[in-house]
């Protein structure tokens, strides 16, 4: 009965250094949780010149976050017209290098008394020239949920609407999320942002 009880005991120790040995090698980077401020993200000046934009202001909020206490709030006006129209913005980052991760993942919420219909893509600008670079399909946003959108960054990823290769990762210059409506849907409200993370 005490082998029995021995043996129990190393499974279960060999079991659970092996989760730890596995959560170690895990890697994590998260570029922004907009805690104090929004953290350099903006509305380009080019988007207020486009009536399709309909980002209208930002700022932090603590009505909702998906981790810590606060998120990046995006006041919208979709106007609820037959053609498309996206509230867009942007950071440029302050580690280019994404080399060690193979995954961008941002959160994105919308209210529950939104409308449904709206969806939400990452976009990047890389390497030297700062192409921009969109993710090649949208996520649906849930009214009253987190939604996480998450974009493979290897050379493997069918993600982007453009071939990638190895130096993808390498050189990224801005990260942009847009919130899009393909006509018909009538928003004027916030969306917010949280959680900009990297992993591997």
């Amino acid at each position: 009965m005490r082998i029995v009880k021995i043996f129990f005991i190393l499974l279960i120790t060999i079991i659970c250094s092996f989760f730890v040995s596995e959560a170690a090698y895990t890697k994590e980077f998260n570029l922004y949780g907009f805690e104090k401020d929004p953290q350099g993200w903006e509305i380009p000046d080019w988007a207020f010149e486009k009536p399709d934009h309909v980002a209208r202001q930002l700022g932090i909020s603590e009505f909702q976050a998906s981790e810590g206490k606060y998120a990046l709030q995006v006041d919208t006006n979709f106007t609820g017209g037959t053609s498309w129209e996206g509230a867009y913005v942007e950071r440029v980052v302050d580690v280019s290098d994404w080399s060690p991760f193979k995954y961008l993942s941002i959160d994105v919420y919308l209210p529950k008394d939104a409308p449904r219909g709206l969806r939400a893509k990452i976009i990047l600008s890389v390497g030297e020239d700062w192409k921009w670079t969109e993710a090649n399909k949208g996520a649906p946003l849930t009214p009253g949920e987190w939604v996480v959108l998450k974009v493979d960054l290897t050379s493997n990823s069918a993600n982007w609407r453009r071939f990638i290769d190895d130096s993808f990762r390498a050189d990224i210059k801005k990260v942009g999320v847009r919130v899009e409506s393909y006509g018909k849907i009538r928003y004027q409200g916030p969306i917010y942002i949280d959680n900009v993370k990297l992993s591997d």
